[in-house]
């Protein structure tokens, strides 16, 4: 029995007939009369954004709200005719200003989100009316050049060497992961430049092993199993009083993998964790991979910005060693989302890692004598690196070094922010943030009752709350502790005039307060003092007052 004919999926003649023209010319085209209306609606999304701004110090920092009463407040079927922009300027405040965590107020004390700049605020509405994809070069020819240029800024802070490049990402997460697959590369002496079909890494890359601390981001576990490796693979090891990774538990470790036949690759240092802003010993950290030939990351998307000051710069002495840098502009730059990156000590080797050509790419790669990728352009001309580095003059395409396609003009805030405002100035707002946090430590040790937990080196300050007996022990036992300090964090939230987070160290429960907020004050952290003290007080009364009733 025969096949039937596959039918011919081009148009025929008789398709294009049944167009109704009228109907085609019914089609609505925006016109270039339109451009006074939209001259209008940004002057209202203006006004919209300097209401949003203008109410945080006046409303509650968040909630209450629910998952259930969200879906509810915006369930509705796609609309099947729009409604008048009024009215969708009054929805949105009504709707969502009043239902959105209050990042940018000064009583907001939460995770690395800070108070962004109005410039890169604008910046993002101009870089989605430009919607330049910065994929290739010839489709963002300003946008590939601003880009680069950031990248050699923040290159240059890290004192990375004339060879380094790096890329600009969605954040944090994905730059961690980026490392941590140049690791695997370096260590299998493979990469995607190698245009002969690359073999399967095989058993070689279970014997892989990568070193962080029990602090570490949770991303790196994400990796490593993103990347095909077993969660085994990555060791979480101790810290030490300061919550910094233990060196002498890291030496063990390797030199116990080394005796089990495994194959040390990458060790990770983290420049301000997530948990208590804690910065582990990077030069230590660098000399111990030297030695061990391990590819070293660091891990700097919060801590990072210290590099913007003078006076706190030294705190990450070592930093410059590293073979790959996570930085994150989006939180102590100031940066609306997303604003990541990874910076690499040797930029090629990114570049060779990521390396792909496809068949509409108009400059093509031939294998030239050392099995390396030879590109040349459309005409056939070999492609001359220029002598100044092979990020200075070159067609860059961003494409190629990492793992997105699509890429959004992200660079365009962080030129403009830094054109605008300066180093200095940021190395100040980081600097201010660093003190108020020293502020709320020094109020808190007056207390009595707050303990200090962790280094409060950064911006984040931990503390316990230990209600005492008069003679000065404590009133309650840990598991006790743990869940008033936890109803402390739940019921100044409830309350809405602030908020801060609650943290496990040392299987303990934490308060943590993040100070990230260029207008934020030292007014400000007096207040917070006093909005914990009289939510401690009430909690110890209601605790009082239900112990007596029983």
């Amino acid at each position: 029995m025969s096949a039937s004919p596959r039918p011919d999926p081009r148009p025929r003649e008789s398709d294009l007939s049944d167009l109704d023209p009228a109907a085609e010319a019914a089609r609505p085209v925006e016109s270039d009369d339109g451009f006074d209306q939209m001259r209008q609606t940004g002057y209202a999304f203006v006004d919209l954004i300097l209401d949003y701004f203008k109410g945080l110090e006046g409303r509650r920092v968040y909630g209450p709200v629910s998952p259930m009463g969200m879906d509810d407040l915006f369930a509705e079927d796609l609309p099947e005719d729009g409604c008048s922009f009024q009215d969708l300027v009054q929805e949105t405040r009504a709707k969502v200003f009043s239902n959105t965590m209050a990042i940018g107020s000064r009583r907001y004390f939460g995770m690395m989100n800070p108070s962004p700049l109005p410039v890169a605020v604008l910046a993002d509405a101009l870089t989605s009316a430009m919607n330049q994809n910065v994929a290739s070069w010839r489709h963002a020819p300003a946008g590939t050049a601003i880009e680069k240029r950031v990248i050699r800024w923040l290159c240059d802070l890290f004192g990375l060497p004339d060879t380094s490049f790096g890329t600009l990402i969605d954040g944090g997460s994905l730059a961690n992961i980026t490392g941590l697959k140049l690791a695997i590369n370096r260590s299998l002496g493979r990469h995607l430049s190698q245009l002969d079909d690359i073999a399967p890494p095989g058993p070689e890359i279970a014997k892989l092993t990568f070193y962080v601390s029990d602090q570490g981001h949770y991303s790196f576990t994400k990796a490593v199993d993103l990347l095909g490796l077993g969660v085994g693979q990555l060791r979480k090891l101790p810290t030490d009083d300061l919550y910094r990774i233990d060196l002498a538990a890291l030496e063990a470790a390797i030199e116990q993998d080394l005796a089990d036949d495994l194959v040390p690759c990458c060790i990770i240092g983290i420049a301000g964790t997530t948990n208590t802003g804690s910065i582990d010993k990077l030069a230590e950290l660098a000399t111990i991979a030297r030695r061990h030939k391990c590819w070293y990351h660091v891990d700097a998307a919060y801590g990072g910005a210290v590099i913007l000051s003078d006076r706190y710069r030294p705190m990450l002495q070592g930093i410059e060693e590293a073979d790959s840098i996570t930085v994150d502009p989006h939180k102590w730059f100031y940066m609306p989302f997303s604003a990541g990156g990874i910076l690499v000590r040797e930029g090629d080797f990114l570049r060779q890692s990521f390396l792909v050509h496809p068949e509409y790419y108009m400059q093509k790669a031939k294998a030239g004598e050392d099995g390396e990728a030879v590109e040349f352009d459309a005409f056939g001309r070999r492609i001359i690196p220029d002598p100044r580095g092979f990020h200075m003059g070159d067609t860059v395409n961003f494409f190629q070094y990492g793992v997105a396609g699509s890429r959004r003009f992200n660079a365009l805030k962080i030129w403009m922010s830094l054109k605008l405002v300066g180093r200095s100035q940021f190395g100040a707002w980081v600097e201010n943030d660093i003190y108020l946090a020293k502020v709320l430590a020094a109020l808190l040790r007056r207390e009595g009752d707050f303990e200090l937990l962790g280094p409060n080196t950064l911006g984040v300050c931990n503390f316990r709350w230990v209600p005492r007996n008069p003679d000065g022990s404590p009133r309650f036992e840990s598991q006790d502790l743990d869940r008033l300090n936890r109803r402390l964090q739940e019921q100044v939230e409830r309350e809405g005039d602030a908020w801060f987070s609650y943290t496990v160290l040392r299987d303990r429960t934490a308060l943590r307060v993040n100070v990230e907020n260029r207008r934020m004050r030292r007014e400000h952290i007096e207040r917070l003092v006093r909005v914990i003290r009289r939510t401690a007080d009430g909690i110890l009364q209601a605790e009082d007052s239900a112990t007596n009733q029983c």
